[in-house]
């Protein structure tokens, strides 16, 4: 088993960029994890797709991976890197669920030249299902996105159509009357254009106090 030591990992369901890391993030300090060179269409399968590993390979790298705690060191069940030698993500398996994470820049080169000394290795493994893909957005366009779409949620529910009518305006220059017709132009919108009425929007609802 080949391990690499000293690095910071912060898994989620969806695979984000370093820079895409919120401060609040749980952030995990790795003191020792096992690495595995695989072939990039495996990586690439992986990264897409919630799996099911084969036992004999939980049964390999179970409790192998050790983190620093506030107190001691502490084991993680079922925690490893996988690279083609070009990418590197961390794999943490809870629950049946795949979290994944990208390292930092300056460690994921270290990584890097560790894995291609390394022998490379077939995956045995069953696809669930695709995971959500973040390609066009960034986390935090994601989140503003999220937010948008629930303060629109709340002036539907309230019937705040003077507010929707002002709000179709500001991002259209245009009048509408009905709020059907408001609703679904800002939802297509957001889905095809979000840079063109995003941030009008975000400004909208924290001028109105919405979004608290």
């Amino acid at each position: 088993m080949n391990y690499i030591y000293d690095i910071l990992l912060n898994f989620h369901e969806i695979l984000y960029d370093f820079y895409d890391w919120n401060p609040n993030d749980n952030i995990i300090n790795i003191r020792k994890i096992p690495v595995i060179k695989i072939p990039s269409n495996q990586l690439k399968e992986i990264k897409e797709n919630n799996v099911l590993f084969s036992l004999d390979f939980l049964q390999k790298i179970e409790n192998k991976t050790e983190r620093f705690s506030s107190k001691d060191i502490k084991n993680i069940s079922y925690c490893f890197l996988l690279s083609d030698a070009t990418e590197t993500i961390g794999i943490l398996i809870k629950n049946n669920m795949l979290q994944k994470s990208h390292l930092l820049v300056d460690e994921d080169i270290e990584v890097l030249e560790v894995v291609t000394r390394l022998k490379e290795e077939k995956l045995d493994y069953q696809i669930v299902k695709p995971v959500k893909q973040t390609e066009f957005k960034t986390r935090k366009e994601m989140e503003l996105e999220k937010t948008i779409r629930r303060n629109l949620k709340k002036l539907k529910d309230k019937n705040a159509l003077q507010q929707l009518k002002y709000l179709y305006y500001e991002c259209f220059n245009e009048k509408e009357e009905q709020q059907e017709k408001i609703l679904f132009r800002i939802e297509q919108t957001l889905e095809k254009e979000f840079d063109k009425i995003a941030h009008k929007l975000e400004k909208f609802f924290q001028l109105i106090q919405i979004t608290k």
